[in-house]
């Protein structure tokens, strides 16, 4: 059923959809982690993969036969083998799902997800394998992690010496990370790889993967790009916006009508430490406060077909609200463009340990600054940064 609407302004903040159909059996075969539902699934195909290792016909036990016990040890710990592909953002903008280690409950918050879910399930496998409570102690020796990443280096959002903190943590956990590897092909208990440079294929097998190297856009934003000039194409099917988050149009008269935010929108942004603009990145620091200001732009009721969008005249027989009296009080009767502010890059890597960027100073600590810590919605997460 088509239903037609009419509007008076047009906010398009669908976000992205996981781009696996770029690897053949990736969108068959892998979990992704961009919704909350994506999250959901992972976390109960990883319980899954403890339970299906547990199983008698994959214990040595069970067979006398040397050669089979040597085969149900192969399939055990395949189960419990997961791949991670992708060693930066998940696109997020990524508002992303985040899994606890404990996998009890799932939480919202922007985060440079992969390296992070790599922390989390070997500090998961820690917990309810490696200690004396845990319910899969038998696996221990078993379960392990693959981060496949094409990259020379992970989190390339950060600073460099970040970037290796972080790989050495990873390993020191006991993840196994593939660099300057692409993924091949997927299948249902397998993946292909090849490294860069190399023209051997490994095959690893492989209980769960998750994809994280790629977004694309959602059909609504082709179907709306289709119908806005050439110039509204931005880099990678986004759709370009000025200082105000407006898209071009084809006629005046409906221009200042489409606002697009969020990882949909291509919003260049220059600041004194680059040499030329880039677009913003898709995630949720971006994506929230471009929300809050296209909502600011709305209620304040400026004209958005002007440049800069105004405060529209008053009639002789109108009265000046508040809002209006308090808006030229503050010299607001122009909106202001977009500015984002950076509350730097966060990402937990296990162990109790997180890596911050304090991108304003330029400077890096080993630890999450007040600022990010306090948006957070759990204090778990803050006390993680602190401890």
């Amino acid at each position: 059923t088509v239903i037609e609407l009419n509007y008076d302004y047009l906010l398009c903040a669908v976000g992205t959809v996981a781009r696996s159909n770029i690897v053949p059996g990736a969108k068959e075969y892998c979990f992704n982690l961009k919704t909350s539902q994506d999250a959901k699934r992972l976390r109960t195909a990883i319980g899954e993969a403890l339970e299906f290792a547990s199983r008698p016909d994959v214990q040595e036990f069970y067979y006398e036969d040397e050669e089979m016990q040597l085969k149900a040890r192969a399939e055990r710990q395949r189960r419990v083998r997961i791949a991670i592909v992708g060693g930066g953002p998940t696109g997020v903008g990524e508002s992303t799902c985040r899994i606890y280690y404990h996998f009890c409950f799932i939480l919202l918050i922007n985060i440079l997800s992969l390296i992070e879910l790599a922390g989390e399930i070997m500090d998961f496998f820690s917990q309810v394998c490696g200690t004396d409570e845990g319910a899969f102690q038998h696996l221990k020796d078993d379960v392990s992690v693959v981060l496949i990443h094409g990259g020379q280096e992970v989190l390339p959002a950060m600073d460099v010496e970040l970037r290796q903190k972080a790989l050495d943590l990873l390993i020191s956990q006991g993840v196994e990370v593939r660099l300057n590897t692409r993924l091949q092909q997927v299948g249902r208990d397998y993946i292909t790889i090849l490294e860069k440079g190399s023209d051997v294929e490994e095959t690893i097998p492989i209980g769960v993967t998750v994809w994280g190297a790629g977004n694309a856009p959602v059909q609504f934003v082709k179907e709306l790009l289709a119908q806005l000039p050439e110039s509204a194409a931005g880099s990678a099917g986004r759709i370009k916006v000025d200082k105000w988050l407006r898209c071009p149009t084809y006629s005046n008269e409906s221009f200042g009508s489409i606002l697009v935010l969020g990882d949909v929108a291509c919003f260049e942004s220059q600041s004194k430490y680059e040499t030329e603009p880039e677009p913003l990145p898709q995630t949720a620091q971006v994506a929230g406060q471009q929300g809050a200001f296209a909502a600011r732009m709305l209620n304040r009721g400026y004209d958005m077909q002007q440049t800069p969008p105004k405060l529209p005249e008053l009639s002789s027989n109108e009265a000046a609200s508040i809002l209006r009296l308090w808006l030229l009080a503050r010299g607001l009767e122009e909106a202001p463009g977009f500015e984002f502010l950076s509350l730097g890059l966060l990402a937990y890597v296990g162990q109790e340990e997180a890596l911050n960027q304090c991108v304003p100073r330029k400077t890096s600590i080993i630890k999450k600054s007040s600022t990010y810590c306090f948006r957070l919605v759990s204090y778990k997460s803050v006390w993680k940064g602190y401890n």
